[in-house]
Order: C-alpha cells, then structure tokens, then sequence
C-alpha cells in the first residue's frame, strides 16, 4: 500500500497524495537500463497548505533517455487546461534521476525557473520533484521555485 508523502516548505505544508506517489514509485530508475520518467503535477493551494492529489506522465511523445527528459510541451499545456477545467491548478514538475539521492541539475532549475517565469499563473511559484532510486521520503528531491529565483528545499515530515 502506498502512502501520502508530507513535506515542509518554508512553513507551508505540501501533501503528496498516495496516487502520485505510486506514480513516482513505478518509474523509479532501478534498472540500468530504465529510462527517465516524468510529467506534471495538480492539485489545490490553500494559504498554508498544498495538495498534491494528481500526477500526470510519462507519455510517449516525451523524449527519455537514461540521463534526460523533455516533455511534450503541447501534450502538458493541454494537462493543464484538462485538469484546471476540473478545478486542479498546476503545482509543478516531476521527473526522475538515475541516482540514490536526487539533486536538481542546472538544467533542471533553468527549466523549473523559466516555466514560472514564463507561464500566467496566480500562485506564488511552483514545485519541482525530482524521484531518485531510494525508498521515499530519502529518494525525493522537492522545492519551491518563486518568481523572484528563489528555491526552498522540502523537508520531509511523517505523513
């Protein structure tokens, strides 16, 4: 059985409902041969709290290889009318790392930086997830990425 996940972000709870999870866990790279995954993640904002409650991806018009991800940017625009259309706001990204404990890389926090700068939205920021190969919460990277630059770190806290 799969379980929610609960970090803390500057004061702000963000719960990563037990679909998701499953989700990430499915695409975990614990292979050599398995190929990144990713894809988007919906939900709801409150003032101090987040929920996680769908992720979408991968998809097969992403391009996956076993060290990158690019998504479908037609295909995830076309997520978030779908899903905000059913209430959900776009929260963010995910995607996995061929490694233990995962840590953005520069090409990731240029991409999570640009899709907040660019896209027309009311939320503060957005997050990034990123999946490694150890069992969860140590297997997951997840911060806050605002307007200004800035990125806060998750800290895990129990579910």
């Amino acid at each position: 059985m799969t379980i929610a996940l609960v970090f803390d972000v500057d004061r702000t709870r963000v719960r990563i409902e037990s679909g998701p999870v499953a989700l990430f866990e499915a695409h975990r790279q614990t292979r050599f041969y398995h190929r990144e995954a990713g894809g988007q993640l919906f939900g709801n904002v409150g003032r101090t709290r987040w929920t996680v409650s769908h992720a979408t991806g991968p998809d097969q018009r992403d391009r996956r290889s076993r060290f990158g991800f690019r998504p479908d940017r037609g295909r995830e625009q076309q997520e978030i009318e779908a899903y905000h259309a059913h209430g959900f706001d776009y929260l963010g990204d995910w995607h996995t790392h061929p490694e233990n404990v995962p840590k953005p890389s520069e090409r990731d926090l240029l991409s999570i930086d640009e899709i907040v700068r660019r896209s027309t939205h009311h939320l503060p920021g957005f997050l990034l997830c990123i999946v490694g190969r150890l069992d969860f919460p140590s297997g997951i990277w997840l911060s806050f990425h605002d307007q200004d630059g800035q990125v806060v770190r998750g800290r895990p806290l129990t579910s």
